[in-house]
This record gives structure tokens, sequence and C-alpha cells, in this order.
């Protein structure tokens, strides 16, 4: 008979089995890693170059953005138009993206179009025409694109505070470019910095699929083996010195609402205290039953959401809450995210560490559910210079983190008396609400960061 006068012993956690990845190098030197999914008969590859627009000249900013754009129009001995209708007579989806670290390929395809796919990424990749028409018609949207943004509130929001958090650095400025710069790029200069910086020793290829390991050197030796390694450049970056808090205004007449960032420079991703600050975070703002989501959206009704991220690039991080609130309630919600920073430095209970850990494990396998996201979790491991097993130990990792490792990140990640606040909104307004409701005075802003002069 079942004995019903106790509660069974609980199971013992079940752990996400992670899919293998193997790692190994073409005749040129270029660094493969391939994980092996044989549910679907497909394909996923994710090229990287490091390429991204922190290698654009500071008066050309853009630069790898429209190079980004070009690259795919027309290549070898396809035209633009030639190229499109190559992939989709596969039925391969093929997409080219740029940030600020990298220019990314990204293929989907059919396991057995798979070779005919790499042929057309290959030409991409080494052979790109780079034609005047077509960067005049991509330069041109560019340019309609910026002007589009100019009237975003959250974008004008975000570019402005990275600009304060990364100033002087090459993070300081959005990967799209400004009008400014962008106005200044020319066919050659997108020639220049393909030239300079494209080569196999620095692009890496990150594939998920249907294909057996030994076919796929092969085929990968066979098609882009022979693409020439050059020496490759390495970017330092000097960290910006903390500063004391300070208040920002972009005006945006009329808006019914302002766009709030706060924040500061942070660690990058390879830190030991990574894990203790994925569930400090969760806790502040990483969920939706976060302390500054339930503050400002259940509890006050300033906004329809709240949250707050620790943003890592390769050579920097970033940490930044971020909302959109009714304008009467600017310096209110304000004065709400400062007590919640405030907060999470002065206490933290048990009870909000174990929900944040289960929260963190249990959404962990719908990271795997693709073979893009497969690839791409692999990516970011490289990216950040993690090593392959980190994937595997992600759940142990986190399981094992100590409250008192939870009470220190919080202390030595989040500093509230050197915060960047950034806020689009209605100027007179805000300033005022700021003014009177919290005693400070905020320094005005073009919608580039700039400062307004007299």
């Amino acid at each position: 008979m079942i004995d019903r006068s106790s509660a069974p012993l609980a199971a013992k956690k079940a752990l996400f089995q992670i899919p293998q990845t193997e790692k190994f190098s073409l005749e040129n030197g270029i660094e493969v890693y391939f994980t092996h999914k044989n549910n679907l008969p497909i394909v996923y590859l994710s090229a990287v170059t490091s390429a991204g627009s922190k290698f654009d000249s500071p008066d050309k900013v853009g630069t790898a953005y429209l190079t980004s754009l070009l690259i795919d129009e027309g290549a070898g001995e396809f035209n633009s138009l030639q190229l499109s209708n190559e992939f989709e007579k596969l039925g391969s989806m093929f997409h080219v993206s740029a940030n600020q670290d990298n220019i990314g390929f990204s293929l989907l395809t059919l396991a057995e179009n798979f070779e005919r796919s790499l042929y057309l990424l290959g030409s991409v990749l080494t052979k790109p025409r780079f034609e005047q028409p077509d960067f005049d018609r991509e330069k041109k949207k560019v340019q309609d694109k910026l002007l589009q943004l100019k009237d975003e509130s959250g974008y004008i929001a975000s570019s402005v505070f990275e600009k304060l958090v990364f100033r002087n650095t090459y993070y300081e400025f959005p990967e799209i470019g400004l009008a400014e710069t962008v106005n200044q790029i020319s066919n050659e200069d997108v020639k220049n910095f393909y030239r300079n910086g494209f080569s196999g020793n620095a692009t890496k290829f990150f594939i998920a699929g249907n294909l057996d390991p030994e076919e796929l050197r092969k085929t990968l030796n066979a098609q882009i083996g022979s693409w020439v390694s050059s020496s490759a450049s390495e970017l330092a970056f000097n960290y910006p010195q903390r500063s004391q808090t300070q208040y920002y205004i972009v005006d945006k007449k009329e808006s019914a609402q302002s766009e709030i960032r706060i924040g500061h420079i942070s660690k990058k991703r390879n830190v030991p205290d990574f894990y203790a600050t994925r569930i400090m975070n969760s806790i502040l703002g990483g969920q939706f039953s976060s302390r500054i989501n339930l503050n400002l959206r259940e509890d006050k009704g300033f906004t329809y959401g709240a949250g707050s991220n620790f943003n890592y690039y390769a050579n920097a991080g970033l940490f930044e809450v971020q909302t959109a609130v009714n304008l009467q309630s600017t310096a209110a919600a304000v004065k709400e995210i400062f007590k919640e920073l405030n907060g999470i430095r002065s206490g933290i209970t048990e009870k909000e560490i174990e929900f944040a850990k289960s929260y963190l494990i249990k959404q962990y396998p719908s990271r795997f559910e693709t073979f893009s996201q497969i690839a791409k979790n692999v990516e970011s491991l490289v990216i950040h210079s993690l090593p392959l097993d980190e994937l595997k130990v992600y759940e142990e990792k986190l399981y094992s983190v100590t409250y008192e490792e939870v009470r220190q990140s919080a202390l030595e990640n989040i500093f509230p008396d050197e915060m960047f606040v950034v806020i689009c909104g209605e100027k007179e307004n805000v300033a005022k609400q700021l003014k009177d409701e919290l005693g400070v005075d905020a320094i005005e802003l073009t919608h580039e960061g700039n400062l307004i002069t007299m």
C-alpha cells in the first residue's frame, strides 16, 4: 500500500542534456564549430567575421553596416537578383547582419542543398561585387531609415545612453551610423573596409544540422578552404572611468510618454561572478515578477513593462534599466527605480534567490529548441572567450550559487551613485518634475547625444 501520511521524496534534479559540439580547423585555419542534430534534414550555419562597427573610422561610422547590406548584392558570377533567385530555388534562407563587434551571415537550408548553398555563401564572403548602383540604393535606404529613427523615442534614448556610457570608445556609436557620418561614406570606403576586415582567420563558422562531420569538413575545405588569411586586427578597449550620477534630457516635443534609460558600464561576460549576477538581475529586473516590474507596472501603474539587463559586448559590458512611462509619472518612476537599485544592494531573501534559480533553469532548455539557437549559443561562447563545456555546466553553476555570492554581486555590479540617467520626453515638463520631485537639474542633449550649445 501507498503510505500517504508523508510526502514523497523529491526526485533528483534532472539536468538538460546539451548536444555535443565538435571543433576543427580548415586547411586555411578557419575555425569550425559543428553540432550534430539528426532529428530534421536541415542545416543552420552562422559565419561570423570580426568586422563590426567598432572598426569604423569615427568620421564614417556606418561603414560596417553598409558593407553588410551590400555584400550580398551580387557576388561572383551572380548579380543581386540572380543571387537571390539561387537561394530561393534551393529553399534556403540567407541573411546578413552587423553589430558593433561582428558582421554575421546566417544560412538555413535543407541538408541535401547544403553544398550548393555553401557555394553561394562562399561567393558572398570571398567575391562580393560592390557595384555603384547597389551602393547608391542601399546608402539612400540607410539615410531614410536614420530620418525615421529621429522620431523614435526608444531608439533615441538607447543610442544617447550608450554614447554616454561608452564615451570616447568605439562602442559609443550605433552600428547604423549617424546622418552626418553616413553622408561621407563612399563605395570605395566600403570596398576598403571589406579588403581590410574580411579574411579567413577573421571568420568563424558555427553549424548545427544533419551532416556527417567528415563530409562537412571536405565540403567546407572545397568551398572556402582556399580563402586567404591575413593578419587579424585587434582593438584595445579602455574602460571609461565611472562618474557621479548625472541626469540628461533629450527633448521630444508633445510626447505623451518618457523613455527612460538608467545604468552604467559593467564587467565583460567571462567573469567569475556571472552566474551570481544573473540571479541577482533576475530578482532586480530580469523577469516579469522582478522587483522593478512589480513596482512600476503592478503597484504604481506607470508603465506596461520595465526591466533591467546586463548586455555583453566582446570587450565590455553594460548594465541598463529600461522602461517607457506616462509623461506625468517620469520623475516618480525614476525615484522608484533608484529605490530598487539601492534596495537590491541592501537586502535579498533566500526565497527570491531560489525562485530566480528555478526560473532561469526551467527556461534554459527553450534556448536550444531550434538549430539556429544551438549554433548561436555556441557562437556566444566563442565570442566571449568561454570554454565549449560552459553550456553543459550552466545549470549546475546556477544551482551552486550561494546567498552570499548573490548579495556580493549586487554590491559589486550595481552602483546607484554612478548612473547615467537618460530621459527622452517633453523637455519642460520632465525638467520641472526632476527639479520639483528629485531636486536635480538635468543637462539637455541633442538627439545625437551632443550638448546643446547657446
